[in-house]
């Protein structure tokens, strides 16, 4: 049977509920410093999870941006899906019509050497040299080889007992060519060698026989019969002008334009560019909803909660504090980096309400498009130009990089360049100019291509609304300073200090507990053992009263 000590005490000590009044002293102790802690910790959790609506709304926006990237206001369109056209430059477009006839293809050189038994049919040793350029004709009707001066000539050397197999796999991890065994199905194998497009990368293969075999692979007499098809250029009439290029991909027909020309030889359509004022009302449309919701989100977050409104879950938060106003500074913010003065958002017919709402006004916003509908480029598509014809500006910028007019500054005699300041390398072109690619600074990734005798021009950096605003969200989107990744793992840390204040706490509750059972059972004995000492003597005045 268990003794509960304090209550066998008790009975001859205070009288008090020792173990509830030890249970009050360490609850009055403790309590109060744990609930502080449940409450930062619920607090920093509602944080977290407000936080969250915020990455999940700038994650829409993120993408609501991309979807309007992929919607332009400058379309191209084609009359045949053979002709594939893509704008890659909307500065150098043209909305002029564009008439193309396919004349012909560009096609690879497909060579077939057969007769084999199996893939690992003996091919003989020697030397087989391997060159790439054009056939032709002659003076006197015989085939003939010319060198592309721009390819390697490469030689292999092919020992005895080489296979049909090994062969193959030798040639296919040469630049230029691919090459494989194929099984006829007639019970032979044939090797099938193809080059790359264009009539300057056909094949010639010499061979300098050592071991009998290999020699059947020379195609400097016999190259018109082991050629399944010839290699040739792609020819457009554009507008009726005859261009060549060695590829179906061609990306300098039509400035600013790439052209995947598909369709057989013989197809004729028309390329058009235009800038449909309903694509632009839609983007526009589009991208105020999203931005209204945006600043919804953050300003009811953000609430401070004044008269009988509640503040919102991240009242008085920094991040959230500094994103609105980043967001507020970014829709007032000029554009700039196009030529001309700058522009805002305004300039389009977006309007701004008297709750710091957007809306876009549709009178303004029509007239905006029909003073300049190329302007609308500002707002949905990046720029590089030059304010003197002949230079061109390309290049890959981070994100950091703002949109602005910058100073190419470059010095003939020597050939050295800088861009606002900054040294830039120069590389010599084929055609005389000169190439210069910038390493460093706010710009690096920026690449300009001057002709010799420039001295100076200004290079424009046009960075779009978008791109802009896509730089706000990637910087609050990654887990660099200032970012959600960043407050979130304050929060995390915030939780895991006052869980770990609450396990210390209920330690703390333990030993306070202990302390005081020990003292009240120390008190309780002392007053059991002087009531017992009192009774005593009570009796004992007791005793000798009753014998006086």
């Amino acid at each position: 049977m268990t003794v509960d000590i304090l209550s066998k005490l008790n009975t001859n000590g205070s009288g008090l509920n020792i173990r509830e009044l030890t249970d009050s002293l360490v609850a009055a102790e403790i309590d109060p410093l744990k609930a502080r802690q449940t409450t930062r910790s619920e607090t920093a959790q509602l944080s977290i999870s407000a936080l969250g609506q915020v990455r999940a709304q700038f994650t829409a926006l993120n993408a609501a941006v991309t979807t309007l990237r992929e919607n332009p206001v400058l379309a191209a369109r084609s009359g045949n899906a053979g002709v594939g056209v893509k704008i890659t430059d909307p500065s150098k477009v043209s909305t002029a019509t564009t008439s193309i006839e396919v004349a012909q293809v560009a096609k690879r050189q497909v060579l077939e050497f057969g007769g084999f038994t199996s893939a690992d049919a003996p091919v003989g040793a020697g030397s087989l040299q391997i060159e790439m350029g054009v056939w032709f004709e002659d003076a006197n009707g015989d085939p003939a080889f010319a060198l592309n001066p721009e390819s390697t000539v490469n030689t292999l050397n092919i020992p005895a007992g080489a296979t049909l197999s090994m062969l193959a796999e030798t040639l296919d991890v040469l630049p230029g060519l691919s090459a494989r065994v194929v099984d006829k199905g007639d019970g032979t194998f044939s090797l099938g060698v193809v080059s790359e497009t264009g009539a300057g990368q056909a094949l010639r293969f010499t061979v300098a026989e050592t071991a009998p075999g290999l020699a059947v692979f020379d195609t400097t007499l016999t190259n018109e019969t082991r050629q399944i098809q010839a290699a040739q250029d792609a020819v457009l009439l554009v507008d009726g002008i005859a261009v060549s290029r060695p590829g179906n991909v061609m990306t300098d027909v039509i400035p600013g334009v790439e052209l995947d020309i598909t369709a057989p030889e013989g197809t004729t359509t028309a390329i058009s560019f235009t800038r449909d004022i309903e694509t632009a009302r839609l983007n526009m449309q589009a991208l105020v909803e999203q931005l209204n919701g945006t600043r919804k989100l953050l300003s009811d977050l953000s609430a401070r909660g004044v008269g009988d409104a509640a503040a919102g879950a991240l009242a008085g938060d920094r991040l959230v504090e500094k994103l609105k106003a980043d967001l507020s500074r970014l829709l007032t913010a000029p554009i700039s980096g196009y030529g001309g003065a700058a522009v805002r958002l305004a300039d389009f017919g977006v309007a701004t309400n008297r709750d710091g709402s957007l809306r876009l006004d549709n009178r303004r916003f029509e007239a905006a498009f029909a003073a300049d509908p190329g302007a609308f480029d500002k707002v949905f598509s990046d720029r590089f130009s030059s304010s003197t014809d002949g230079v061109e500006v390309t290049g890959v910028l981070g994100s950091a990089a703002r949109g602005g007019n910058l100073a190419f500054v470059r010095d003939p005699a020597t050939g050295t360049a800088t861009l606002n300041g900054e040294q830039m390398l120069g590389l010599s072109q084929p055609d005389g100019r000169t190439q210069y690619f910038l390493f460093r600074g706010e710009y690096s990734g920026l690449i300009v291509t001057v002709p010799d005798d420039l001295t100076s021009t200004e290079v424009r950096y046009g960075k779009s609304f978008l791109s802009s605003l896509e730089t706000m969200l990637d910087a609050a989107l990654s887990g660099g300073a200032n970012s959600l990744n960043e407050r979130e793992d304050q929060l995390n840390d915030r939780v895991l200090q006052a869980t770990d204040e609450i396990a210390a706490l209920d330690a703390r509750a333990v030993l306070l507990e202990r302390r005081y059972l020990q003292r009240f059972t120390a008190m309780e004995t002392a007053i059991a053992t002087l009531k017992s000492t009192g009774n005593y003597l009570t009796n004992l005045v007791a005793q000798w009263n009753k014998d006086s």
